[in-house]
């Protein structure tokens, strides 16, 4: 996503609500049936939602080539091209993920008694790499889904606080298709879905997005506080557990609160420097 490209096409508000409500029906159509065929073909799980990712994020870069074909947009009015530039901005998203998570780790820790890790045997390099290939396949798909055309074009439109809004909401919304209750979505998905999308206007770009948001769920992964089976078993006291739920969200709203605002002043600061001082 190239915020730098001049819009080649000076498009309506009707026409820009329409053609984001057509991509997000295609994203959904696209990851259904990829969902569907990847579950009926591969028999592990791991192995199936990382073709799921994959595979849809190549229906999705395809369908966002379309819609800015038919808008008669040149190819750089949405950049998806991979360029050595992507790859830093890819590490600095998976290092910034990993030291957020940490902090969040050592917040909770502090603020609601010990917690323990244990080793988990039998799960070593080999499925560690494999579990990262899986996350950054369906991170891809959902950055994509979510912070590369739609948000885009809201941005170009609305700005970006209501475009990064409607995105993150659309975001949750989406989430009710995996079956994901309504608290998980409201304090889990929707704040990622902000950072997510202010890290992408604010880098002008999806790689540190993608970078963010697979970086974290593979440390929560490797920690044991998803539902797979991670490297390490996080071990919680049972009288401990409710004030460790509670800490946990408010560490988990703070940090990406934080990290959000702060995405916000870097896109400020860019912005001014592209228009010059006293511009």
């Amino acid at each position: 996503m190239n915020d730098e490209a001049a819009e080649p096409l000076k498009m309506t508000g009707r026409w820009v609500v329409t053609s984001v409500l057509l991509f997000w029906v295609g994203y959904v159509l696209v990851t259904l049936v990829v969902g569907f065929a990847t579950s009926s073909t591969i028999g592990n799980e791991v192995l199936q939602l990382t073709a799921w990712g994959l595979v849809s994020s190549a229906g999705l870069v395809v369908l966002s080539r379309f819609l800015v074909r038919i808008e008669k947009g040149s190819r750089t009015s949405l950049d998806l091209a991979v360029r050595p530039s992507s790859l830093r901005k890819f590490a600095i998203g998976v290092c910034l993920g990993v030291a957020s998570f940490g902090i969040h780790l050592s917040i909770v820790a502090t603020f609601a008694g010990p917690i323990r890790f244990e080793l988990v045997s039998g799960v070593g390099a080999a499925a560690a790499l494999i579990y990262f290939v899986r996350f950054l396949s369906t991170s891809c798909m959902e950055e994509l889904g979510f912070r590369g055309y739609a948000l885009r074009r809201l941005t170009g439109r609305m700005g970006p606080w209501p475009a990064v809004w409607l995105t993150a909401l659309a975001f949750g919304l989406s989430h009710f298709l995996y079956g994901w209750d309504v608290r998980t979505i409201a304090l889990g998905v929707v704040p990622g879905g902000l950072l997510w999308g202010m890290s992408a206007i604010a880098t002008r770009g999806l790689a540190v997005p993608i970078g963010l948001h697979a970086a974290w769920n593979f440390a929560s992964w490797s920690a044991g506080s998803r539902a797979e089976t991670g490297l390490l078993r996080m071990v919680i006291e049972e009288d401990a557990l409710e004030l460790t739920q509670a800490v946990g969200t408010a560490s988990y709203l703070s940090i990406f609160g934080a990290l959000t605002v702060a995405f916000w002043f870097v896109h400020r600061r860019n912005v001014r420097l592209a228009t010059g001082p006293g511009l």
